[in-house]
């Protein structure tokens, strides 16, 4: 029996709660890609980190239209985990049922309805076959060559979904991670209780961005400050989460040869530099939060 015919065996419609975290979004970006989902889900919690008060009063005014949506501002931009985590509180402290879905969606992404269905019934279904499968992620890549569900180490958070219970069973995102890495150690977290995650290669994420990423020899140069949440959240996430020695060598591994391409080739290599290096002191020494990268350019002044 295929899968598609063991899904259908699954009788019942899962009930989805989305929660999606917004940072100064392009407001008709945001809202065209929520009218492709929401009137699908039961809820859309849309936790909003933005510092623009006029984008935030454009947004709030905008939910208006939509009964599905909850605007959850928040008071201060603390990180994605943190606003990602509000609005879990809330569905926790509004007694919601566990047996809900939460689906994770950046502002820039969304899943087509029939994807969006799809994806929750692969998770019930694989959940019937072993319990310990806790989290589900939808592909990123286009061009997937593969077919069903496999397990994996790590998804991102976008276009991931689990049971309420389920991940109440886990805890909380990492919320002193601020940005990057949050995602992924929250996976370790997981494994490390003996919960399995999976990758699904049949339903597609669809991710927008503006502007085009700078490439060399086909790889993508990040932006030269945030490198410095890469290295500090990469080397703490796996000093709390790491499922084996062996699992954090290989991430060291590539530690050392990112840096390597980001300082060597791509451009403003002093700026790379000095944000690699505090991004690695920081998280040698256990530094969390929001950091000012900006006191770096103190360092930057010396190397002139």
């Amino acid at each position: 029996m295929d899968q598609s015919n063991q899904i259908e065996e699954v009788n019942i419609y899962p009930t989805i709660n989305v929660i999606l975290v917004t940072f100064n979004p392009v407001i008709q970006d945001l809202f065209d890609n929520l009218s492709r989902f929401c009137d699908s889900v039961k809820s859309v919690f849309l936790v909003d980190n933005s510092d623009d008060s006029s984008i935030r009063e454009e947004i709030k005014s905008k939910t208006v239209e939509y009964n599905s949506i909850f605007y959850l501002p928040q008071k201060s931009n603390d990180g994605i985990g943190s606003a990602q985590n509000t609005a879990v509180r809330w569905l926790l402290d509004n007694k919601y049922d566990e047996n809900d879905l939460l689906l994770f969606l950046d502002q820039d992404s969304y899943i087509e309805t029939d994807d969006l269905s799809k994806l929750a019934h692969h998770l019930l279904f694989r959940k019937r076959e072993n319990n310990n499968i806790i989290m589900l992620g939808a592909t990123t890549d286009s061009a997937d060559p593969e077919v069903g569900t496999t397990v994996v180490t790590q998804i991102i958070s976008s276009g991931s979904i689990i049971s309420l219970g389920d991940f109440k069973k886990v805890g909380y995102f990492d919320e002193e991670l601020f940005i990057d890495f949050i995602d992924f150690a929250w996976c370790w977290k997981a494994q490390n209780l003996g919960y399995k995650i999976m990758i699904d290669h049949d339903v597609f994420l669809h991710h927008q961005t503006t502007g085009e990423l700078k490439t060399v020899f086909g790889k993508g140069i990040d932006n030269p400050d945030r490198l410095y949440y890469v290295y500090r959240n990469l080397i703490i996430s796996l000093n709390r989460y790491s499922p084996s020695f062996a699992f954090s060598f290989g991430w060291y591994r590539h530690l050392f040869m990112k840096a390597v391409f980001q300082i060597i080739v791509a451009e403003k290599r002093k700026r790379r530099t000095v944000m690699v290096l505090k991004g690695i002191w920081h998280g040698m020494n256990g530094v969390t939060g929001k950091n000012n990268i900006k006191e770096s350019k103190e360092l930057l002044d010396d190397w002139k």
